[in-house]
């Protein structure tokens, strides 16, 4: 029989509902390319999201909203925008997942362009990125064949701050205090000029990031015995330090060069401490203290040249050079003992390098025709180097001297890509547009491991349909087609072995025989702006995917586990409703509000049953409001956003992942035009995460799997995760 635990909290997305109606985060208005804003004043008044002149499904939001939360990187700023969640640890916002989807299903881009990955998974880590560098952020739902086919579940392009967007300049103070009574810093400055043939823009920022956690790990027998308890103390402290610059030459009245670089240098010390206690008749016995302590070294280049021309008065064509790398350093120290009165020992040394860089050529014309249709076609090229080295090293346990190599582990991957477009833009009727393209993206893909190599190639022909109708000048209805592709990560597609994956004991193995998977989408949305302003947006998806990537069980592992694999699993299906609501409720008091509703289904090829997709939540929803009282120069707002539970399934286990809502509160005074103090409070409420475990187990993989099917759980487990809050406190000033 499967046991519940009481606190086991069922998802609460009825109850919600009623209370959200009227929610979907505001985002920011679409500054338009063409009109530089001469300079960034703060002035208290609510901000909301505009309408898109896209023909495609698709979003933006400006700076101005997000900075009223004094969000550390882009990962906090992205936490309040529709249908994007995470499945990080919490107090965490790295691996963003557009409408709930988990790792590789969202792709990121800066300036429109690829960014390698410090992870396998291609997935970009924005919590690097701070919030400082960010002139505005897209929400792409369905691609156009001018853009990168990657996102199945869409695309976030983080548009960067330039000379022709800004003037002037700002500067940015913060002190962030937490519950343990730690302090951290970050500061910021950036500068834009311009001169009668040149604009540029220099910024450079330091930020500390600090997440102290505190997990707990209870595990069960079936009938709710406590039998073990794992305290494990967790604290990840990291210094960012970015350097940005551009600067665009006007060669003529037609022609300009562009030319950017940004660096990224994080040092990051994760150190986890694990105590691990015995249950028996409700007596804890202490049975083992375990400690890693990581040291992690990452920095990031972006390097590029732009040209841009007119030839003639309806021809434009521009060419882009762009060359990216990521390189990480990862070494980790383990260190054991019995009892709190026993030494130390050194269990061992690991050490992880990797390094992803990509160099990038992007051409394109567009000629507009004397009847409105305009004409786009283009070529994208790139080459992507991918290395990882893996080394566990043996260790004399008392001296912590290391006395030889234990393992050693490496793959590279060369992955060539070379994209074709064409694509049209139609007017009719007026108020109308169509716009028809296609994509061809051809790749070439290398992997070598361990004296094994396997070469394979493969090419997609993506076609989209986008199609637009204004009724009036408040209402826009949208229909867009289009086929997009995933990728698999790098490990999934390597040989190698990576043991004691997911688990103590068990083992992974890639498989270069995985084909891509492919989604057809539609999206069908309506969009209605508000004479008073303000925006209500809604819009439907469905997306039908072929040849879904999941782990499999194969065997044995060399350590006595599960040894998994992956495969192309079969198809599935994805749907979801997105709603956002932006209106001002009074002169100077804004409302904000988005709900998302997710759902899938794939047959799971352990069970045999149909599921959601992997780390799909059932919804995501945002709401807030923010207040002005001019007489006074002060603005005061709360911002709340929770995600709902979702689930996953590997052979030996059944996993629910749970998070508490989170409050964010601000309060700023204004001092003029050019001066804020800001107070701002993250995770107010002391948001946990919790994962629920159902575990399965056998002397092999056909054993478990049939204890899996029939429902005869061997253990229960329950992981309880909390952070701590946050309380900044932020001067700016612009000039």
């Amino acid at each position: 029989m499967k046991v519940h635990f009481p606190y086991k909290r069922a998802s609460h997305l009825a109850a919600s509902i009623s209370a959200i109606l009227m929610s979907t985060p505001s985002f920011v208005a679409n500054a338009q390319e063409d009109e530089p804003i001469e300079k960034i004043e703060v002035t208290g008044a609510p901000v909301f999201r505009d309408r898109t002149a896209s023909v495609s499904p698709g979003l933006e939001y400006g700076v101005n909203f997000f900075q009223q939360f004094e969000p550390t990187s882009v990962g906090d700023m992205l936490k309040r925008t529709p249908g994007i969640s995470f499945s990080s640890d919490v107090g965490e916002y790295d691996a963003p997942q557009m409408r709930g989807l988990g790792a590789g299903y969202t792709q990121v881009l800066i300036n429109g362009r690829k960014v390698p990955s410090a992870g396998s998974d291609r997935a970009v880590f924005v919590d690097r990125i701070p919030a400082e560098m960010v002139k505005s952020i897209q929400i792409i739902r369905s691609p156009s064949a001018d853009q990168d086919s990657q996102g199945v579940g869409g695309t976030i392009n983080i548009i960067l701050k330039d000379g022709a967007s800004f003037e002037g300049g700002s500067i940015r103070l913060g002190l962030l205090t937490y519950d343990d009574g730690k302090l951290r810093t970050s500061s910021a400055a950036s500068y834009s000029g311009s001169s009668n043939d040149m604009n540029w823009n220099l910024s450079a920022s330091f930020q500390e990031r600090y997440v102290p956690k505190v997990k707990y790990e209870r595990r069960y027998e079936p009938d709710g015995t406590q039998t073990e308890e794992e305290k494990e103390d967790d604290v990840r402290d990291s210094d960012d330090i970015t350097l940005s610059g551009n600067v665009t030459y006007m060669l003529d009245d037609d022609s300009s060069l562009q030319f950017t670089g940004n660096y990224v240098s994080t040092s990051r010390e994760e150190d986890q401490t694990e105590t691990v206690y015995e249950v028996e008749d409700g007596e804890f016995t202490l049975d083992e203290l375990v400690t890693d302590d990581v040291d992690i070294e990452e920095d990031s280049y972006i390097f590029g040249v732009v040209y841009d021309t007119y030839l003639g008065l309806d021809t434009q064509w521009d060419v882009a050079l762009t060359y990216s790398q990521i390189e990480l350093t990862e070494d980790v120290l383990i260190l054991e003992r019995g009892s709190e009165d026993d030494p130390w020992e050194y269990a061992g040394i690991e050490d992880i390098d990797s390094e992803d860089s990509e160099l990038l050529f992007n051409t394109s014309i567009t000629h507009n025709l004397a009847n409105g249709i305009e004409l786009k076609a283009g070529i994208d090229a790139s080459r992507k180097e991918r290395n990882e080295v893996l080394i566990e090293y043996n260790v004399d346990g008392e001296t912590g001297v290391i006395e030889d190599i234990d393992l050693e582990q490496r793959y590279q991957v060369d992955e060539d890509r070379l994209d074709g477009y064409f694509l049209g833009q139609i007017p009719f009727d007026g108020d109308a547009k169509l716009e028809l393209g296609v994509r061809i993206e051809h790749t070439q893909r290398d992997i070598s491991a361990d004296d094994l190599s396997e070469d394979s190639s493969n090419t997609h022909i993506n076609p989209s349909l986008h199609f637009s109708k204004q009724f009036n000048e408040t209402s826009t209805f949208r229909f867009s087609l289009a086929k997009t592709v995933r990728r698999p990560d790098f490990k999934q597609l390597s040989p190698t072995i990576q043991y004691d994956e997911p688990e103590d004991g068990d083992a992974k193995q890639g498989n270069p025989l995985l084909e891509d998977e492919v989604s057809y989408g539609v999206d069908i949305g309506f969009e209605k702006s508000f004479s008073t302003r303000g925006i209500f947006g809604v819009n439907a998806f469905y997306r039908d995917v072929k040849d879904v990537i999941e782990d499999v069980g194969v065997g044995t592992a060399p350590g006595g586990g599960i040894l998994f694999s992956y495969n192309n699993a079969g198809d599935g299906s994805i749907w979801g409703l997105e709603m956002d609501l932006n209106m001002p409720v009074s002169d100077n008091t804004g409302l904000f509000a988005n709900l998302t509703l997710l759902d899938s289904e794939i047959t799971d090829q352990f069970t045999g049953k149909d599921r959601q997709f992997r780390d799909q939540s059932d919804y995501i929803y945002n709401f807030g409001v923010t207040h002005n009282i001019p007489e006074w120069e002060t603005s005061m707002g709360f911002s709340y956003q929770k995600q709902g539970d979702s689930f996953s399934v590997d052979i030996d286990r059944d996993v629910i992942l749970s998070y508490d809502g989170n409050l964010e509160v601000f309060i700023e005074k204004r001092f003029g035009e050019d001066y804020v103090l800001r107070l701002t409070g993250t995770n107010l409420l002391d948001a946990h995460k919790f994962e629920y475990f159902d575990n399965y187990a056998g002397d092999s993989a056909a054993e478990i799997l049939a204890n899996h099917v029939a429902g005869n759980i061997d253990e229960l487990e329950v992981e309880d995760e909390e952070a701590s809050r946050v309380i900044t406190l932020t001067f700016r000033a612009f000039f």
